[in-house]
């Protein structure tokens, strides 16, 4: 009678024996018995019960992977596809180190099980976890299936985190050429290529058919802004007659063609409809109120009537353009590569006391992701680099000798490594760790604020944008400043994350319309959109109101595309 007990005891807490099955058939069958029964108890709602069931198949699957591996293919392939089920429901569960166990022993038994390939890709992707491999598994899986709309998309999403681009964008036209009109592909293809347009005008074809309006809108006025054209701003009107940004794009059109009456008409019902709106009021106070007034300010020479204005989403104060007087507010001061005054690591320095080096007052560009920056050191007699990031630890920050705990630090965690380097102060080796831990430094996240400046400086000198944008994320959460937030909209803006970081900065423009660095930024959202008239329009006003941006505009890659025009000369000049 002990005997019974003792057995009834062990399988309550470790199921049943194993039988040894005989033949190739009937052993499948007792596995596939095993991962039925944990769906029957999950469906139950017993989800410890279903997950101690489909842990019990993976380990004796595990035990009999030898001879299941010899098995006829027919046998293995659905033993695989049931185990590729049970992933799946481990993953529902969020059971996530045993649902990959369990999906890569499916692929193990069949390699050619392209469910088993694209799980384990999708899993790894939407959990941002390693990466590298997800984009081996997706690779798999999209050679598998071609003609699998989501493996290429996913793929793309993969390698667009990675940075690389040109391989995203080519795996979203795979996806393409399977489905050309594809709403979610083709707003993938878009967020890496705004000013595409045989992507915009597939996706507005596609809107259109859908009927989705208040979309179509929103292309419509992205459309017309890069192209001008006149037929899209019909279309849209039929729609919305009475559609502000439509009824603006028509404004600005108008003026480029000088045709100043028709745009003051429209112009008028805009002002009297939305009288507190910053776009109108800019363009109204510049050529309708000096009338008024019973004077007129010229435009500068150099400039035509319709190159004073573009799409503008500005703030609710007035905006005075004479120059006299006009002040250099302190907000200007922006985004500009930055030095830490000699100070204790474990004081806070906030981003807005950060000022830039004597050497080279001028803000500089942010690089793309291919360049490299190059950061002198404490002894070179070289002047700063133009690539010098924002944010920087001390370069004074005296580096210890080697001492006996060198060799400690290797044993340690990379987190731990790095803390103890940082605390030390020994900053090369401190961004070495940081280069190791690739995705992982998001570890470091609730770290205290000067790490996570170092952290996300370190981002930017390695262009990864991605990752330093968490950084900067929270480090405007710690610091909500105006100059973190506008250290935030860079970084949007070079993730592709225009919309976002427009309105960030809309937001500081309505309360200082003479913020001349965020009018700057502006002007690289218009550029990236390739809208060249706003780029222009928001550039001009940018320098007006900071002119030592002018030095950095003719350097900004962002601005590379009109380096030769006139008007961008005038107003560099």
């Amino acid at each position: 009678m002990l005997i019974i007990l003792q057995q009834v005891v062990l399988v309550a807490l470790f199921g049943k024996k194993k039988v040894k099955a005989t033949g190739s058939s009937n052993a499948i069958k007792t596995y596939e018995k095993i991962i039925d029964e944990g769906f029957y108890i999950a469906k139950k709602g017993d989800t410890e019960k279903a997950i101690l069931s489909f842990r019990k198949a993976l380990r004796w699957i595990t035990e009999d992977i030898n001879k299941i591996t010899k098995m006829p293919a027919k046998d293995r392939k659905a033993l695989s596809v049931a185990l590729t089920k049970a992933g799946e429901e481990m993953i529902k569960l969020k059971e996530y180190d045993v649902a990959i166990k369990i999906l890569e022993k499916a692929k193990t038994i069949d390699s050619e099980n392209f469910r088993a390939w694209m799980d384990i890709g999708k899993d790894l992707l939407q959990r941002n976890s390693q990466i590298p491999y997800a984009l081996v598994c997706l690779r798999e899986a999209s050679k598998l299936e071609p003609k699998n709309v989501e493996a290429h998309l996913l793929l793309g999403d993969a390698y667009r985190i990675q940075g690389q681009k040109d391989k995203a964008l080519a795996a979203y036209q795979k996806a393409l050429k399977v489905e050309p009109e594809n709403v979610d592909v083709l707003e993938k293809v878009l967020k890496i290529q705004p000013e595409n347009l045989e992507i915009l005008e597939k996706y507005i074809s596609v809107l259109e058919r859908k009927g989705d309006k208040q979309e179509l809108l929103k292309t419509y006025n992205k459309i017309i802004a890069i192209t001008g054209n006149e037929a899209y701003l019909e279309r849209g009107l039929q729609i919305d007659p009475n559609n502000k940004d439509l009824l603006m794009n028509k404004v600005r059109l108008l003026l480029k063609d000088e045709k100043v009456n028709e745009a003051r008409n429209i112009l008028n019902g805009l002002a009297s409809r939305f009288p507190d709106d910053p776009d109108i009021k800019m363009i109204y106070d510049e050529l309708i109120a000096p009338e008024e007034n019973g004077h007129t300010e010229e435009t500068p020479e150099e400039m035509e009537v319709g190159e004073l204005f573009g799409d503008i989403s500005l703030g609710e104060k007035e905006l005075n353009f004479e120059e006299e007087n006009i002040e250099m507010e302190g907000s200007d001061k922006g985004i500009s590569p930055h030095k830490i005054e000699n100070k204790e690591v474990s004081e806070p320095v906030p981003i807005e006391d950060i000022t830039p080096p004597e050497t080279n007052t001028a803000p500089m560009p942010i690089k793309k992701a291919d360049e490299k920056d190059v950061i002198p050191t404490e002894h070179s007699e070289q002047k700063p680099s133009k690539r010098e990031v924002n944010i920087q630890p001390s370069e004074a920050m005296p580096v210890p000798e080697n001492s006996k705990e060198e060799k400690k630090i290797e044993t340690l965690s990379p987190e731990d490594k790095f803390r103890k380097l940082f605390k030390e102060k020994i900053l090369d080796e401190a961004s070495k760790v940081l280069d190791g831990m690739g995705e992982d430094v998001t570890a470091l996240l609730n770290e205290p604020i000067e790490i996570l400046k170092f952290i996300y400086s370190h981002l930017l000198i390695i262009g990864n944008y991605e990752l330093a944008r968490k950084f900067i994320e929270k480090i405007v959460t710690l610091e909500p400043t105006e100059e973190n937030h506008m250290e935030k909209a860079r970084i949007l803006i070079e993730n592709g994350k225009l919309d976002d970081a427009e309105s960030l900065l809309n937001d500081i423009v309505k309360k200082n319309m003479k913020n001349g660095r965020a009018l700057y930024l502006k002007a690289r959202i218009m550029s990236s959109r390739g809208n060249d008239m706003g780029a222009r329009n928001f550039l001009m006003m940018a320098t007006k109101f900071n002119p030592e941006l002018k030095k950095e505009a003719v350097e900004d890659a962002y601005f590379e595309k009109y380096r030769n025009k006139d008007w961008f000369k005038k107003i560099t000049s």
